[in-house]
């Protein structure tokens, strides 16, 4: 037929023919010249033209059941995590659908979202219809799988008390984490007479004899999460410096068993071979002390640590008031190392200075009179922290380009 149709009621009027039987009605102006008006919407199968100008109604008119609908959605899922399925046809302009199979048994919307409990290959149907019929039975299959946790994160552990009289004491030592997959095992180091060194909870009491860093690390399927380190003081320990049995207590074999002494002031060059096997579970502990009344440095000092005749072996270096302290970086040194580095070239600046510059600047800031340890053992960072040599042992040098004065 021929009308003269504003473009704007034409395309309000392809909007709102989304269903069957749809009838609307829209002003037809008084003609000013012809004009052709084809209006087409996949899922009526004809229009009807009813009244007279400039009161009209044009009908969508369904006169067959759905036909060619198909379930469009993922073939695969994780259990635990929903997919969506939809119901897609080409003609027919459906009103109903009633959905089969797994999470979608009894849907009868056009969408299904849902997940399943189970591993295994899952069938979904789908029947589409309105009131002329129902259309021939869509399926599709999806394939669901455990998807593998992630290793667990944000980990950090807590001592109660913290501080125990001379003789040592017990205390309860607990871990949290606050990210990735749940743990499901524990790794105790040290592990103290009467204190399992693997269990399936985050909490257990130990009695410590001595001042100790503990060092727990979680599990999950997907392998170790982030150490959590604390630290247990027994009085008349030593405060701070535990001595190498802080490192001895957490597993560590100290090459040699000592530490080397680097002097203030002048350069030096070292190199594992010369100490014993650096492999993994070892450490390479330096110690350094700025004598009493040294001024604030104007030139920091530089601790390096790199591979020796290898392949490159991922490092960790730490500089502490105790040796073989590895855990996160405290710029004020009073909860864990002054700095720390990573990598298979690992660096660490060092000067004396007050800890607020050192904060600002990143290097370690050094109190004169004060004895400290530069701490280096093989350590990766990724895909998980854990130890990176895999061998007996993987040789390294280590450089100190002194601070200045």
């Amino acid at each position: 037929m021929k009308h003269s149709l504003l473009d704007h009621v034409v395309a309000k009027a392809a909007a709102l023919l989304a269903g069957a039987s749809m009838a609307f009605s829209f002003f037809v102006a008084a003609p000013v010249q012809a004009a052709q008006v084809t209006l087409s919407v996949s899922s009526c199968d004809s229009f009807t033209l009813s009244g007279t100008a400039p009161n009209q109604t044009l009908t969508c008119v369904v006169s067959a059941a759905p036909a060619s609908c198909s379930i469009q959605g993922p073939s695969a899922g994780s259990v635990g995590s929903p997919i969506t399925l939809n119901a897609v046809c080409g003609s027919g302009a459906p009103t109903q659908w009633s959905w089969t199979g797994g999470h979608c048994q009894g849907v009868t919307t056009q969408s299904c979202t849902g997940t399943e409990t189970n591993v295994g290959s899952v069938t979904y149907g789908m029947t589409a219809s309105n009131g002329i019929g129902s259309a021939p039975a869509a399926s599709t299959s999806v394939s669901w799988s455990n998807a593998p946790p992630l290793v667990p994160s944000g980990c950090t552990a807590t001592a109660n008390p913290s501080s125990l009289p001379a003789g040592g004491g017990s205390t309860t030592l607990t871990v949290t984490c606050s990210g990735g997959g749940a743990p499901t095992q524990y790794l105790w180091v040290p592990a103290y007479a009467g204190m399992p060194q693997w269990t399936t909870v985050n909490s257990q009491t130990a009695f410590v004899p001595q001042s100790t860093i503990f060092s727990i690390t979680p599990y999950n399927a997907s392998g170790a999460g982030n150490t959590a380190q604390v630290s247990v003081t027994v009085s008349g320990g030593g405060g701070g410096n535990v001595g190498l049995s802080n490192c001895t207590n957490q597993g560590f074999a100290v090459i040699p068993a000592a530490t080397v002494s680097a002097t203030w002031g002048s350069a030096g060059t070292w190199q594992s071979t010369q100490a014993g096997s650096f492999g993994d579970g070892a450490v390479w502990v330096f110690q350094i002390t700025p004598p009493s009344g040294t001024p604030a440095s104007s030139i920091a000092g530089r601790f390096v640590v790199s591979e020796f005749q290898g392949l490159a072996t991922p490092r960790q270096l730490t500089i502490s008031a105790t040796p073989c302290d590895f855990r996160a970086r405290d710029y004020t040194g009073a909860n864990g190392p002054l700095a720390v580095s990573n990598g298979s070239t690992a660096s660490i600046a060092y000067q004396v200075a007050a800890s607020f510059n050192c904060f600002l600047g990143g290097s370690a800031c050094l109190t004169a009179g004060t004895t400290y340890y530069v701490s280096a053992r093989n350590w990766q960072l990724d895909p998980s922290p854990n130890w990176s040599c895999g061998q007996t042992s993987c040789n390294a040098i280590m450089n100190d380009s002194p601070a200045s004065p």
